[in-house]
């Protein structure tokens, strides 16, 4: 399961100020309208200026409802990371359900990353600083680590039958995470390539060559 190392399960009792339930993000509308109300506020004011009355005024809570859910801010940031790396995995989950050619899924992979969710003007400011985040942060960190082995199993799940080698299908889904991250970020800070589809192109052409030069089919 994606998140198992990030939870610590209490039975009968309430959850510690810095571990509390992740199921509350699923269709619970309160939490969930805290949640993007948090990725707003830190995507227009940055992480350092975002407060719980900031994000209480803009959904329109108390702040008493939002300590209820998530006790501290820390655990409110954390939980808008979570929603985001659980809209990455539940969209891979459809892709594999739907898609059985490998290339299909592969391209799939790449869109879903430049999807709007992502390249949003709420969440393309949270990106970045989840990763700066995660360098101090041992909490993030786990988070960010579950998140890059699921990303990376799952690219190596696609290249393994193109490749027909598992060492080979690994090297190749790490290129391709450097390359999906790196268009992303230049297309986010540097505004290079300019459109969402021309940085999607851009990847495309990556997977071609990487595949060109593995011998795989493209």
């Amino acid at each position: 399961m994606l998140f198992m190392e990030t939870m610590t399960v209490t039975h009968n009792r309430m959850p510690t100020p810095e571990h509390f339930d992740l199921d509350i993000l699923k269709d619970n509308e309160t939490p969930l309208r805290i949640v993007h109300s948090t990725l707003e506020e830190i995507g227009e004011n940055g992480l350092c200026a975002t407060t719980t009355k900031a994000i209480s005024q803009r959904a329109n809570l108390s702040t008493g409802i939002i300590h209820h859910y998530f006790h501290t801010k820390n655990n409110l940031v954390y939980a808008a990371y979570v929603y985001l790396v659980q809209d990455l995995h539940q969209n891979a989950l459809t892709i594999f359900r739907e898609q059985s050619d490998p290339v299909v899924r592969l391209k799939a992979i790449i869109h879903m990353n430049f999807s709007s969710v992502h390249i949003s003007p709420e969440a393309r400011d949270v990106w970045p600083q989840f990763w700066a985040n995660s360098v101090h942060d041992e909490r993030m960190a786990r988070l960010l680590r579950a998140y890059y082995r699921r990303f990376r199993s799952n690219l190596v799940a696609c290249f393994r039958p193109l490749l027909h080698d598992r060492e080979a299908a690994l090297q190749a889904a790490e290129l391709l995470i450097s390359a999906i991250h790196g268009v992303w970020f230049t297309h986010r800070v540097a505004e290079f390539p300019h459109g969402r589809e021309q940085a999607i192109a851009r990847v495309e052409r990556q997977l071609e060559l990487l595949l060109a030069c593995s011998g795989g089919a493209s």
